[in-house]
């Protein structure tokens, strides 16, 4: 018996190191990402482990045993450093709704900022394993390569190979089949404590995600009980107005997703002179406008840009590519429209903008169903003269610059109009959004000469530095953008009578750039997420300027009041369970952000996964205000819920939505 166990341990060193270097290269991979040196929710990975160990135990061949240790570790640092650098890019955890977005994840990859600590180490722990092989065939195994295992031994090993399956995929079925139960409040609120690579490990998250994401989503049912009372019975459906309900109907309306946009660049980190000679257009258009100086957002673009349009978003899916082709008769174009033919008006065009492809987001089939005429992409401005310096010509890898766009679309984009006329432009910038290595484009244009001519934001300090500075640049960019549309409205007598929602959709997470220029060290801080929202409308602003004596407003707002804000200017009514926020306007009401894409709730004074795992508090944080963002919380994810329903449903597809 003794003989055996040596011979089986003999026969199966590979298999004993493979699976002690699999849980260390895991280990240490969450350590490298923040997180302690241990799985909180073990028996998944330990189960995932026993049946890699399995495979490896039943092949008779030693050399296959080998070749197959080997390739499993390079996948799983392949797995690990991949999706650490997702989550140190934009601080996302894999799930497998991702898949449907890997084409749009590669189109936004510029620079490979990898742990190169952590792919060496792990690199040269895999090489350490060859060499351990390469010793064992030498020294041990020598010619005798095959291994006899009787068939108690083999159908021991089935079983228990079946079952370790078994368990891979059943176990995120019945977890999931299991959350599905719960109301949203258990759910989110009092569930999770901790990230989803602490409680499983990066690989095990991988696998879990997979079976999740296909079978247990399949599995999972979203009836539409008591949707109906929740979206239309009772004294108050209606979202709240405020004493400006109205004061902008028979405006235009341009609405201005400026991707990765940040106060700290024109307002902050230079000198208000430095910043009158580089931003003239933005600090003329803040002066004007009715802003938020505690406006919050942490979505990525797309779901950024979801909440802006629709005031809503679902769990687990993107709108984007789960239920693009959904009616929507709530959705901000669609509401426009609905009020200007209301309003006995005329709707000239309502057109969507954003030079890239329109596949990217799917937004040429989602735009259509949120209402829009066309998505006009950059294939479209092309024939305007538009140049696509993504793929074309001597700047390849560029974005295309704001200010171009403008300049040979603005006519299309602010077209003139007759009296009773009103239209709608959705723009989506593109000069700030990705990394910030040095551009041709902005040489050519002299923006860095114009930096250096003013002693702003110097080359030579570093790279964060060096990162800066391009930002910096594409701000002027945007600024000249900004200028040319605004000659543009005033050429055509519009100005007076057109509201500008410039709102941004993130901070600037690529290249931790807000971290460095803010001067921020912790991992989480809600100072990171505060980003800004104007409002260009001279009637608003007059009004609001009498009443308030400032033309800022305090409070704090988040990307889900967006919409909601809109609506309150132009006079629309809509139902308020469609939508997370509120007006902006309304003091007493404020809402939180539960985010999509990083599974945190995120307030100005608070950050958490569940209040059973606070990330961060401000100095000004009380149990007070936790007994406050609890009660906003729950107001949250009870809309959630139902709204998920819908969503998943598509439930205006067979329903009358009657607008009020």
């Amino acid at each position: 018996m003794k003989d055996k166990v040596k011979l089986f341990f003999r026969n199966n060193i590979l298999v004993f190191t493979f699976i002690i270097l699999s849980v260390f290269f895991e280990l240490i991979s969450l350590v490298f990402i923040g997180c302690k040196p241990l799985i909180t929710r073990p028996i998944y990975a330990i189960i995932l482990w026993v049946s890699f160990g399995g495979i490896l135990l039943i092949m008779r061949n030693i050399k296959t045993k080998a070749v197959f240790s080997c390739l499993f570790l390079f996948f799983q640092i392949v797995i690990n450093i991949g999706f650490i650098y997702l989550y140190d890019s934009n601080g996302t955890f894999f799930e497998w709704a991702m898949i449907n977005q890997r084409n749009d994840a590669f189109g936004t990859i510029e620079d490979l900022s990898l742990r190169w600590g952590l792919l060496i180490l792990l690199c040269l722990l895999l090489f350490c394993y060859i060499v351990l092989i390469i010793i064992l065939f030498k020294a041990i195994y020598k010619k005798e390569y095959k291994i006899k295992y009787n068939k108690w031994t083999k159908l021991v090993a089935a079983v228990t190979l079946v079952a370790c399956f078994s368990f891979v995929i059943l176990n995120p079925v019945i977890d999931g089949v299991r959350k599905s139960k719960l109301n949203y409040v258990d759910r989110y609120l009092y569930g999770r404590s901790e990230n989803k690579y602490q409680q499983l490990g990066i690989t095990a998250n991988a696998v879990y995600e997979l079976f999740n994401g296909t079978v247990a989503d399949s599995l999972i049912k979203h009836d539409t009980n008591g949707l109906n009372e929740f979206l239309f019975e009772g004294e108050d459906i209606n979202l709240p107005t405020s004493e400006y309900f109205g004061i902008s109907k028979n405006n235009n309306l341009v609405l201005m997703l400026v991707e990765s946009f940040e106060w700290y660049v024109f307002l902050n980190n230079c000198t208000k002179e430095q910043s009158l000679a580089l931003y003239p257009n933005l600090n003329k258009f803040l002066d004007n406008s009715v802003y938020a100086n505690n406006f919050y957002s942490r979505e990525k673009t797309d779901t950024a840009e979801i909440l802006a349009l629709l005031g809503s978003n679902p769990t687990e899916k993107y709108v984007n590519y789960d239920f693009a082709t959904n009616s929507y008769p709530w959705s901000l174009p669609n509401m426009f429209r609905e009020s200007v033919e209301k309003n006995g008006n005329t709707l000239k065009q309502l057109l969507s903008f954003h030079q890239n492809d329109g596949d990217f987001y799917n937004r040429n089939i989602l735009h259509e169903s949120l209402g829009f005429d066309e998505l006009i992409d950059i294939n479209d401005m092309a024939a305007y003269g538009v140049t696509n310096t993504w793929d074309e010509g001597n700047f390849v890898g560029e974005r295309t610059k704001d200010s171009e766009v403008i300049s040979k679309m603005k006519d299309v984009m602010f077209p003139t109009t007759e009296n009773g006329e009103q239209y709608m432009t959705f723009w989506i910038t593109f000069s700030m959004h990705g990394y910030y290595n040095e551009r041709k484009t902005f040489i050519e244009e002299g923006y860095y000469d114009k930096l250096d001519e003013v002693g702003a934001y110097q080359s030579g300090e570093g790279e964060k530095a060096d990162y800066l500075r391009t930002y910096a640049a594409a701000v002027m960019d945007l600024d000249r953008a900004v200028g040319l549309m605004m000659d543009k409205l005033e050429e055509n007598g519009q100005l007076e009578n057109t509201t500008i929602v410039m709102f941004s959709d993130h901070n600037t997470y690529y290249n931790n750039l807000s971290y460095y220029a803010k001067g921020i060290t912790d991992r989480y801080n809600s100072e990171l997420y505060r980003v800004p929202f104007m409002i260009y409308d001279t009637k608003l602003l007059n009004a609001y300027e009498e009443k308030e004596s400032t033309n800022k407003i305090s409070k704090f707002t988040t990307t889900a009041d967006i919409l909601p804000t809109i609506l309150d200017l132009f006079g629309i009514n809509s139902y308020k369970n469609l939508y997370f926020g509120t007006s902006m306007f309304i003091k007493d009401a404020e809402s939180i952000i539960f985010s999509r894409a990083y599974g945190i709730f995120v307030t100005d004074k608070l950050i958490c996964y569940s209040i059973k795992n606070i990330l961060y508090k401000s100095e000004d944080y009380s149990e007070e205000y936790l007994d406050d963002f609890i009660a906003r919380a729950k107001i949250h994810l009870e809309k959630l819920e139902y709204l998920d329903k819908i969503f998943y449903n598509d439930y205006f597809k067979d329903v009358q939505y009657i607008y009020t």
